[in-house]
């Protein structure tokens, strides 16, 4: 892959990460350096999408889920 097919690709995920968090302003280094870290696979598909969304929820929020419970005692 030449330079810039490799920078054209980097922008276009860039771009599209930047729109998945929100738009966010600023932090344009960010999603290009998570851009070309995925283009490189030194991130899990896990870690793209905690990074993409890492400030889009306070950690304070309670489990979507009803929680969890024990089996019934008598």
């Amino acid at each position: 892959m030449s330079g810039d097919d490799r920078t054209e690709q980097q922008r276009e995920r860039a771009y599209a990460l930047w729109e998945q968090a929100g738009r966010p302003e600023g932090n344009h280094d960010e999603f290009w350096a998570q851009a070309g870290q995925e283009m490189d696979g030194e991130t899990s598909p896990d870690e793209r999408v905690d990074v993409a969304m890492e400030d889009t929820f306070p950690a304070s929020d309670p489990p979507s889920h009803g929680g969890i419970t024990g089996p019934e005692e008598e």
